[in-house]
C-alpha cells in the first residue's frame, strides 16, 4: 500500500468484502425507515449508501456471503484431551447437574436496560427480574467494540488484544468443554458473523445460524422474523423439550434485535424519553446544537434501538416463565451482550472515513470507537449455586462469564471466573480493543490508545477519561495533562497487556479487495 492510510474499519471489512460477488445492499423500506435511514435511488446514492451500511455492519463483521447451513456445516471435531476440559471431581451427581443457558443480545448498552435505568423507564424489566432472584453486574465490560473479537474472548474466557481474529485462540472453547463434561450442546445463532467456518460452531453437537442476507438493511422482513427473540426463543424451547431428560443442556442463543437492521413492528413499544428520543428535547450529548432533521432522525434511531431492546426482553422473559414446562432440571441463565451501540453520543474522530449525514456526525454504529456505550453492557446471573439479589458494582470483564458458569455446573474452570461474592477479587485493570485501537480501564479512568498509524493524523492520540460508575456519560474532558501519573500507570499496562498477548499484525488485501476497499472509501 505505500504510505497510503488504511481506515481499521477497512480491516475489519476485509474479511467480508474477500468473497464477496454481490453489490453492497442498499436500504429501503421500513426497516430504514425505522432507523432513520436515507433510500438510495440513485447508483451514487447507493454507493454512498453502501460505506453507510459497510460502515454500520461491518462492526459487527456482517458477512457478505450466507454461511452453510446448519445440515451443511461440519460436524464438530471431538473435544481436545485437556485436563481443563474434563469434569472436576467435585461435580454434583447427574441427577442434579443444571441445565445451562448462555444468551447474548447483541449491540445492547447497559444503559437501556434496566442496570442502569430508572426503573419506571427499565426497557428490560423481565431481565431485571431474573437480576434480582441472583446477580446483576451494574459495571461489566465488553473485551471488544464488535462482534468477533468480543464473542471469541468470550467463548475462550479472556481478553483478546487482536482485532480482527476471525476465531478464538486454539484451546477447549466453551461448548467444548461442556461436552466433555457430558452436557449436550446446541446454539441457535441469529448474527451471521458466527459462523461454524469462523471457528464458533466448535463443541456444539446442533450450531444453527442465521443466513448472511438477515444482517443486511435490505432483508425481507419475513426472514428477519424467523430470526428475532420470538421465534428463538420458540426453538429453544422445543429443543429443550425434546432433548434426554437424562443428561444437561448446554444451550447459547444470540440474538439481534437490538441491531440493524430495526423491525418497524418494534417502534411502538418505546416511547420518546426526554434528552434521550424526544427531538422536541436537546440532545446534551452533542457540544452543538442538531438541526430539526437530524434531531427528528435521531430520534427515530434511538426509539427503534429500544423497541428492539423491549421485544428481546419480553420474548426472553417468556422462554424463561416457560423453561420450567420444558425442563424439570435446575437451570442456571446468563444473560450478556457482546458489546453496546454508538447512538450518537460521541462526534466521530477526525480521522474517521467520511461519510454523509447524520451518520458521519456521530458514532451511531459500534466498532470504532471505546467509549462508555460501546463497552459497558448488561450482565445477570442466576441460577443454581448463585447469591439472590447480589448488586456488584465493581467493574469486571464480561469474558470471565465462561469460567463462572463451568465452575456453577461442577467442571474444572480454566481460569478466574466473576465475583459471586463481595469478597472475591476482581481485575483492577481492565482491557478492550475495537477497530482501531485499545483501551485501558479501572473503576475511576480509562485510556483510549489508536493503533500507532493513526497517530499521525492531527487530533489523535492517547486521551484518558474519567469513568462514571452509575451512567454512560459523554467522555469530553481529555484528563492526559491534568493526572499524569494515571496517564502514565494506564499507558504502561496497556503497552504490557498488548506484549504480553502478541496481537497479530493484519494480512495485507488481495488487489481485488483493495479495490473494493478504496471504492467504499476505507482506503484514503
Amino acid at each position: 500500500m505505500g504510505d497510503r492510510k488504511r481506515s481499521y474499519f477497512g480491516q475489519a471489512a476485509l474479511t467480508l468484502l474477500k468473497s464477496s460477488r454481490a453489490k453492497a445492499p442498499s436500504c429501503h423500506g421500513a426497516a430504514a425507515r425505522s432507523a432513520g435511514l436515507p433510500i438510495a435511488r440513485t447508483r451514487a446514492g447507493r454507493r454512498r449508501l453502501a460505506a453507510v451500511c459497510i460502515l454500520m455492519l461491518s462492526a459487527c463483521g456482517r458477512p457478505t456471503e450466507a454461511p452453510p447451513p446448519a445440515s451443511a456445516a461440519p460436524a464438530p471435531a471431538a473435544p481436545r484431551a485437556s485436563s481443563a476440559a474434563q469434569p472436576a471431581t467435585h461435580a454434583p451427581s447427574d441427577d442434579r447437574r443444571p441445565d445451562v443457558l448462555l444468551v447474548v443480545i447483541d449491540t445492547l448498552r447497559a444503559d437501556r436496560t434496566g442496570v442502569l435505568q430508572d426503573p419506571a423507564r427499565d426497557n428490560t424489566p423481565a431481565l431485571t427480574a431474573l437480576g434480582a432472584r441472583g446477580l446483576t453486574f451494574r459495571q461489566a465490560v465488553a473485551p471488544a467494540a464488535w462482534t468477533l473479537p468480543s464473542m471469541a474472548a468470550l467463548m475462550a474466557g479472556h481478553e483478546v488484544a487482536e482485532s480482527r481474529r476471525s476465531a478464538f485462540p486454539d484451546e477447549p472453547a466453551l461448548a467444548e468443554r461442556f461436552a466433555a463434561g457430558g452436557w449436550s450442546t446446541a446454539a441457535l445463532v441469529a448474527n451471521p458473523l458466527l459462523a461454524a467456518e469462523n471457528g464458533f460452531a466448535r463443541g456444539f453437537q446442533r450450531y444453527e445460524v442465521a443466513p448472511a442476507s438477515v444482517a443486511s438493511l435490505s432483508a425481507d422482513i419475513h426472514e428477519l422474523r424467523a430470526w428475532n427473540a420470538r421465534s428463538l426463543a420458540d426453538r429453544a424451547l422445543a429443543l429443550l423439550a425434546a432433548e434426554p431428560a437424562d443428561a444437561p443442556v448446554f444451550l447459547y442463543l444470540h440474538l439481534m434485535d437490538a441491531h440493524v437492521p430495526y423491525d418497524s413492528q418494534h417502534d411502538a413499544l418505546a416511547a420518546p424519553e426526554p434528552g434521550w428520543s424526544d427531538p422536541a428535547a436537546p440532545m446534551g450529548a452533542w457540544t452543538e446544537p442538531l438541526a430539526e432533521a437530524q434531531a427528528r432522525r435521531l430520534s427515530g434511531w434511538r426509539l427503534a434501538y429500544d423497541g428492539g431492546v423491549r421485544f428481546a426482553d419480553a420474548a426472553l422473559g417468556t422462554l424463561l416463565a416457560r423453561l420450567p414446562d420444558a425442563r424439570a432440571r435446575p437451570c442456571l441463565v446468563a444473560v450478556t451482550a457482546d458489546h453496546g451501540e454508538g447512538l450518537f453520543t460521541h462526534a466521530r474522530e477526525p480521522d474517521s472515513p467520511e461519510i454523509e449525514g447524520l451518520l458521519g456526525a456521530g458514532y451511531g454504529d459500534h466498532g470504532e470507537q471505546l467509549h462508555e456505550e460501546c463497552l459497558r453492557i448488561p450482565l445477570w446471573l442466576a441460577g443454581p449455586g448463585v447469591p439472590a439479589g447480589l448488586d456488584e458494582r465493581r467493574p469486571v470483564p464480561s469474558c470471565l462469564l465462561g469460567p463462572t458458569l463451568l465452575e456453577l455446573a461442577g467442571l474444572a474452570a480454566h481460569g478466574r471466573g466473576l465475583p459471586l461474592a463481595a469478597a472475591d477479587p476482581v481485575p483492577g485493570v481492565i482491557f478492550g480493543v475495537g477497530t482501531r485501537g485499545w483501551c485501558a480501564r479501572t473503576a475511576t479512568h480509562k485510556l483510549i490508545e489508536p493503533f500507532p498509524e493513526r497517530r499521525a493524523h492531527a487530533g489523535v492520540g492517547q486521551r484518558l477519561f474519567a469513568v462514571d460508575a452509575g451512567a454512560i456519560a459523554p467522555e469530553r474532558e481529555d484528563l492526559s495533562a491534568a493526572e499524569p501519573d494515571t496517564f502514565r500507570e494506564l499507558a504502561a499496562a496497556c503497552a504490557a497487556w498488548r506484549a504480553a498477548t502478541a496481537a497479530a499484525q493484519p494480512e495485507a488485501p488481495d488487489p481485488a479487495t483493495d479495490e473494493r476497499l478504496r471504492a467504499l472509501g476505507y482506503i484514503r
